[in-house]
């Protein structure tokens, strides 16, 4: 009996092991004017995804307020061309709220937070579509981090898939507020186009390209890919048929002494 508690136990880790995909972390600058009091400044980001849905944990070097907001600018790979390259759109895309920001080679789809909301979208057929399925579940204003997850299907996302990404801090008002990319700027990357960080100086708005002639979007250092997870079910049975096999080998071995 302890050796059949022993090894359903050690099935019952493995398959949970099989089920659950690798989170993948990313570290930012956690830079911000003023010392990112207002939580703009991005230490690191973390994405992880199952069959269905993508989650997002944004972690902040300073306690989150109520009015800035995060947005996950996405260019799928290799299809930056069928992604509007209006910098506006990433934030004035679906109801004109927002700053203007976005990706000059193309933004495939993005996810917009909001105190402890979030809204995604993507692009097709030369507009925006809003997607649903959303749960905020952790963390937000007063936190150093907030963890929110969306649907594959709300981004344009399936298995498989794979985008480069940034994530951008800024405020709910329009140009003229500023705005702090957290993974761009690092590594020795170039400044965006209008050479600055922490760009919208006068009335430019913020590219989250990443060299100096906007013609470039990620690098290996923000790619990220929708990882493939077997189904419950399915890890289920493999693990059954692994236990079984083991107390088999087990009844044999005990005859044969």
């Amino acid at each position: 009996m302890k050796t059949v508690s022993y090894v359903t136990s050690v099935i019952a880790a493995l398959t949970m092991a099989m089920v659950s995909a690798k989170a993948a972390t990313y570290t930012g600058t956690g830079n911000a004017d003023g010392g990112g009091a207002n939580g703009e400044g991005i230490s690191s980001v973390v994405i992880n995804n199952d069959a269905t849905d993508i989650t997002f944990t944004i972690n902040t070097s300073a306690a989150q307020s109520a009015y800035v907001q995060y947005f996950v600018l996405m260019q799928y790979v290799g299809q930056g061309a069928s992604g509007s390259a209006v910098l506006l759109h990433s934030a004035g895309a679906l109801n004109g709220w927002g700053p203007s920001l976005g990706i000059s080679t193309g933004e495939n789809a993005f996810a917009a937070t909001y105190n402890t909301g979030a809204t995604p979208a993507f692009y097709s057929g030369g507009a925006w579509t809003q997607g649903a399925g959303v749960s905020y579940s952790a963390g937000g204003t007063g936190f150093t981090f907030n963890t929110f997850t969306l649907s594959l299907s709300s981004l344009g996302l399936s298995v498989g898939s794979q985008f480069y990404f940034d994530v951008v801090s800024s405020y709910p008002n329009g140009v003229g507020q500023s705005a702090y990319g957290s993974l761009d700027s690092i590594g020795g990357y170039p400044a965006e186009t209008d050479n600055s960080y922490k760009p919208y100086l006068g009335s430019n708005a913020y590219d989250a390209a990443t060299d100096a002639s906007g013609t470039t979007f990620g690098t290996a250092a923000s790619l990220y890919t929708v990882s493939s997870v077997p189904e419950p079910a399915v890890s289920a049975f493999l693990g059954l048929g692994v236990l079984l096999m083991i107390m088999r080998r087990r009844t044999l071995c005990t005859r044969q002494l």
